[in-house]
This record gives structure tokens, C-alpha cells and sequence, in this order.
């Protein structure tokens, strides 16, 4: 191979899936007052179901520069939701 040409090897692994950022989620959560991460207990506004139980999941990032006001997509056991529609929730 000549020495102006690149060797490019392509890794046949199994990409990982994109998620935040470990201390980036923690930042949102902080800003947001929300358990991202955790296992809760979160009640929805217009009542669609009594309660979700499980691991409140970040399914998508805020905009930057972030802004609390912006409503995060996130989601518990497969169900997504807005920020917004939480009622209550608690610490499961």
C-alpha cells in the first residue's frame, strides 16, 4: 500500500446504543428536579393510568444551551411522556 494511503479497519462489534452521558444526565436531573435514573413511582396529569412504576429513563436530551422550561422526553417501562405530564412522583 503506498504511504499516502490509509489503512481503514472496520470494527464488526456491535455498536453501543447512544444514551446521556452519565454526569450529563445527573445535570439535567439537577436543573429539571427530576430522579432520571431512578426507580419511581410517577403519576400523570389527565390520569391516563393510576400510577408507572420503574426506572425513569431520559429517551431524548434538552436543547442546548439547556432551558427548564423545555419539556424532557422520558419514559418508564416502555411508556413515553413529556416532562410535563407528571403530576407527582416518588422514590419507588
Amino acid at each position: 500500500m503506498p504511504d499516502d494511503q490509509l489503512d481503514f479497519v472496520f470494527d464488526s462489534a456491535p455498536a453501543l446504543q447512544p444514551g446521556p452521558v452519565p454526569h450529563l444526565r445527573d445535570e439535567i436531573a439537577r436543573i429539571w428536579g427530576l430522579p432520571l435514573g431512578e426507580h419511581v413511582e410517577i403519576t400523570l396529569l389527565r390520569g391516563s393510568c393510576d400510577a408507572l412504576r420503574g426506572r425513569l429513563q431520559l429517551e431524548a436530551g434538552p436543547d442546548l444551551p439547556m432551558n427548564p422550561r423545555q419539556p424532557l422526553a422520558l419514559s418508564i417501562a416502555g411508556v413515553r411522556f413529556s416532562s410535563r405530564d407528571i403530576e407527582r412522583w416518588k422514590l419507588a
